[in-house]
């Protein structure tokens, strides 16, 4: 990113009001953020040239789905994970009729006619982020777990798979949840037999394993730039360097946690950039025998960014100052399902102007009524709760942020904010 464009990420194009500004209708908004409470206004849907982010809520998981500017597409996770004792904070969006993945499945398909997703990609072994039998779960005819991705898979085929750890799952991994784990062991090569669904490793440091699929040559300003995985990362610049090695060592735990090894890619749209790391959080150690903060590492890598996926839900163990400090994004996108991922310690650093400058907008799932309070301290640098769309415009001079009504699924527009980069 040059001087340029860096300056320009201060920069914000006039509002787009609604029928109402903000009236109440979302824990926390931001008072500068456009609202439109009452307005009939859905998502406007995607166009050739646009590159789409969609973060969906359903209170059960993470998922994201990408529309890359040539139609390319792309799953990143798809969770289900029915923890009783979260649900009364969060409860699943739309509803508990049906499963997180199968919510997800029914969003996709208001995207797209088509009936394929050109990638699907697993940042790490969790079940929020893949699907867990053991907290949720439903039977197939043939009695598979279906639940999270495999939901998914009822309705789409995809054509390519890469994940954080193939084909050495378990070389470095600790605590991964072993339902959900099995769950997918069993799936991909069911899905390679039955769909043709093509696996291979998530390669750190590649710029085309993730690639445009339709009309590459019209986009030679788009790059998927794979930065990390299985605590292998990109040296930036044409290598790699094995800190899950150099940890394990220098007389460090014989395994490290299934969070600290997911997949993390950045991607770049003209001056447009986008961060997400999975469940990337603190420490490592380093060859040298010390503790380093591997979040902050990873940030420094990647470098400054317009949006930013939050690293671990933005919980207590991620979203330090160090990496904040690196990535200095105008916009987070937080994945909420329990009450405690609104937490005052990461909203302090990343809405701290003395770590950077400039305006900011953070866009949680959900905001629990007992965690209110803490959001209430932030509500100038809140969205409302709900779905989060990043539309970037062609070219990637330019992006707006949307927010989606999640309590059903109508697309219905409750804010909007567009940002020059």
């Amino acid at each position: 990113m040059n001087a340029t464009t860096s300056r320009n990420m201060n920069q914000t194009m006039p509002l787009r009001v609604g029928r109402r500004r903000f009236i109440g209708c979302g824990a926390g908004a931001a008072s500068s953020f456009a609202i439109g409470c009452w307005s009939a206004r859905t998502y406007p849907g995607w166009h050739e040239g646009e590159f789409d982010i969609h973060f969906i809520h359903t209170g059960v998981g993470e998922q994201t789905f990408f529309i890359f500017p040539d139609g390319t597409t792309m799953l990143l996770d798809c969770g289900d994970t029915h923890h009783a004792k979260y649900m009364v904070d969060v409860p699943p969006s739309p509803s508990k009729e049906r499963l997180g993945g199968e919510w997800t499945s029914r969003y996709i398909r208001r995207l797209t006619t088509k009936r394929e997703i050109d990638y699907l990609m697993v940042s790490h072994w969790h079940g929020d982020h893949v699907g867990d039998p053991a907290l949720g779960c439903r039977k197939s005819a043939e009695g598979h777990s279906i639940c999270g991705i495999t939901a998914v898979a009822e309705n789409f085929r995809f054509v390519r798979y890469l994940d954080h750890q193939y084909p050495n799952a378990g070389m470095y991994a600790r605590d991964p949840d072993p339902e959900a784990f099995k769950m997918m062991q069993e799936w991909i090569p069911r899905a390679q037999r039955e769909t043709g669904m093509m696996v291979e490793p998530f390669r750190v440091g590649s710029y085309d394993q993730i690639s445009l699929k339709h009309n590459s040559r019209e986009y030679g300003n788009f790059e998927v730039r794979n930065i990390a995985a299985n605590a292998v990362l990109w040296d930036g610049r044409n290598g790699t360097i094995d800190c899950g090695r150099e940890h394990v060592e220098a007389g460090g735990d014989a395994k490290i946690h299934e969070n600290r090894l997911s997949a993390v890619i950045r991607i770049r749209y003209g001056q447009f950039s986008y961060y997400t790391g999975g469940d990337v959080e603190l420490t490592l150690r380093g060859a040298d025998g010390k503790d380093y903060n591997w979040e902050e590492r990873i940030g420094r890598t990647v470098g400054p960014v317009h949006v930013c996926k939050t690293n671990h839900h933005a919980g207590c163990t991620a979203m330090s100052a160090g990496f904040v400090k690196a990535v200095r994004p105008r916009v987070y996108l937080s994945s909420v399902w329990q009450a405690g991922m609104v937490n005052e310690a990461s909203l302090a650093n990343m809405t701290s102007r003395d770590l950077y400058p400039g305006d900011r907008l953070i866009c949680f799932g959900y905001i629990a009524d007992r965690v209110k309070p803490v959001a209430a301290r932030f509500a100038g640098d809140l969205a409302p709760a709900g779905h989060a769309v990043v539309k970037v415009l062609p070219g990637g001079g330019a992006y707006t942020v949307y927010i989606l009504d999640a309590s059903d699924e109508s697309m219905r527009i409750l804010g909007e904010r567009t940002f020059i980069c």
